[in-house]
C-alpha cells in the first residue's frame, strides 16, 4: 500500500507543501509508492497580497489567480471539493462524495473574515480581503474627491498585520498624486496602545504617520458601525465619524476544523511552535493562517512552515526522524507609499528591526509578486533553505 500524504487546502501554504513533496519523493510517486492529494472547494488559487494593491491600480485580476491545478506537481492528485470533517483519530477526511484515508495529514486551511464578530461592519465600508471588494474598493477610491477617509482595524487577529498600515501609507501617496492630499483627512485606527503589535516598529511606523499627517487613534477597539450616520463605535465609549470607511474584518478559521471539534474558541488550530503537528497528533501537521501560532497569519509565514513540515514528513516516509523545527520565521514587506518599502524579517526569539524604506525593496516586492506563480508556488525555493 502506497503512503499516503493528504493536504487539506489548495491556498499558499497547501500548494507549497505538496510541491515540495513531490520534487522530493519523484522517484516514489512514479513508482506508487506514495500518493499526494490536495483537495480545495476552488478551482483557483489567489494570490492574497494582490488585494492590497488592486485598488490603487497596482496589481490586477489576470496578476492575482491561477487554476490550482497549474500550480500542482503532475503527480499531485487534486480533488476540487469541500472537506466537510477531519477525523484525526481514525486518520480520514470526509467530503460530501468521499472518505479520504492518510497516513501524513496537513491542515492548510487559513483564515476568513468574520463580518458577523461586529454589527454593521459588512454593509458600512469597504475592505481588501476578499477579490471583489478589493476592486469594490477601487472603485470607490477613484470616486472619492474629499473628506475624511478612516481605516480601522476592527478585530485581531487578521491576515497580514502589516496591510492595515501600508494601506494607510499608499492612500496618503495615491491622493498626493492626484493633487487632493489636502482635501481628503487620513485617519487611521487601532485597537492596541501603538500602531502596531511589534514595540520598535510600532514606534517607527507612528513618526513616519505623524510625517505624512495621517491621524491615528489607539486603543479604538470596534464594537458597532453605523453606515447611516456614518459612524465607528467603541467598546471604550468613543465615536470616529467618516466619509470613507475601510475596515480591517476579525478573522477566524475555516469552518471544517470548527465542525470537526479541532479549533480553539477563535477558530484555530493548536498547533506545536516548533514540529507543527496538531497537539497530539504526530501524523497531523497544520500550517498557515489557521493555526494559533503567535506568528504573523503570512504567506511568508506558510512557505517556511511547508519547507518544515514536508521536510519531516520525507524524513519520516524514508526512515529517518523528523528532527527539523520552525523558528517562527517570517518575511514581511511593508510597503509604505507608492514608489517605497521596507522588509522585516524575524522569529520567535528575534523581533524585527526595520530598515530604511527604498525604492530598491518596492522594486523587490513587485518582482516578487510575479516570481511568486513560478518559484514559490511551485515549491522550488521552499522556505528560502530553512
Amino acid at each position: 500500500m502506497p503512503k499516503k500524504v493528504l493536504v487539506v487546502g489548495g491556498g499558499t501554504g497547501g500548494t507549497i507543501v505538496a510541491n515540495n513533496l513531490a520534487h522530493r519523493l519523484h522517484d516514489q510517486l512514479v513508482k506508487g509508492e506514495v500518493e499526494i492529494t490536495v483537495i480545495d472547494p476552488s478551482s483557483l488559487h489567489i494570490y492574497q497580497p494582490a488585494y492590497l494593491l488592486i485598488p490603487f491600480g497596482i496589481m490586477h485580476r489576470n496578476e492575482a489567480v491561477r487554476p490550482e491545478r497549474s500550480l500542482l506537481a503532475e503527480k499531485v492528485r487534486f480533488r476540487q471539493e469541500s472537506a466537510t470533517k477531519i477525523d484525526l483519530a481514525n486518520r480520514a477526511v470526509y467530503s460530501d462524495s468521499t472518505r479520504l484515508e492518510y497516513d501524513y495529514l496537513v491542515i492548510a486551511t487559513g483564515a476568513k473574515p468574520d463580518y458577523s464578530q461586529v454589527p454593521g461592519l459588512e454593509k458600512a465600508g469597504y475592505d481588501f480581503y476578499t477579490l471583489d471588494n478589493a476592486y469594490k474598493l477601487r472603485e470607490a477610491l477613484g470616486r472619492f474627491k474629499g473628506g475624511k477617509l478612516v481605516t480601522a482595524v476592527a478585530g485581531i487577529p487578521f491576515k497580514c498585520p502589516t496591510a492595515p498600515i501600508e494601506f494607510a501609507f499608499l492612500v496618503d501617496s495615491y491622493f498626493t498624486r492626484l493633487g487632493l492630499r489636502d482635501k481628503v483627512q487620513v485617519s487611521y485606527v487601532y485597537p492596541l496602545p501603538r500602531p502596531f503589535t511589534i514595540p520598535n516598529v510600532a514606534e517607527e511606523v507612528q513618526r513616519m504617520m505623524e510625517n505624512r499627517k495621517i491621524e491615528v487613534s489607539l486603543l479604538f477597539n470596534v464594537e458597532s458601525v453605523d453606515p447611516e450616520k456614518k459612524e465607528i463605535r467603541s467598546l471604550e465609549g468613543e465615536t470616529v465619524k467618516y466619509d470613507l470607511a475601510v475596515l480591517t474584518p476579525p478573522h477566524t478559521g475555516a469552518d471544517v476544523v470548527k465542525k470537526s471539534g479541532i479549533a480553539d474558541k477563535g477558530g484555530w488550530i493548536p498547533t506545536d511552535r516548533y514540529s507543527l503537528n496538531v497537539k497530539g497528533y504526530d501524523d497531523a501537521y497544520a500550517i498557515g493562517d489557521g493555526t494559533d501560532l503567535p506568528v504573523s497569519k503570512a504567506g511568508s509565514a506558510a512557505d517556511f512552515e511547508a519547507a518544515v513540515v514536508a521536510t519531516n514528513i520525507w524524513d519520516d516516509i524514508n526512515g529517518f526522524a523528523p528532527t527539523l523545527r520552525y523558528d517562527g520565521k517570517v518575511m514581511c514587506f511593508i510597503i509604505t507609499g507608492i514608489g517605497e518599502a521596507t522588509m522585516l524579517l524575524f522569529d520567535y526569539e528575534h523581533p524585527p528591526k526595520p530598515p530604511p524604506a527604498t525604492f530598491a525593496c518596492y522594486w523587490y516586492k513587485l518582482v516578487y509578486n510575479r516570481l511568486y506563480w513560478t518559484v514559490t508556488a511551485k515549491g522550488m525555493l521552499p522556505g528560502f533553505g530553512v
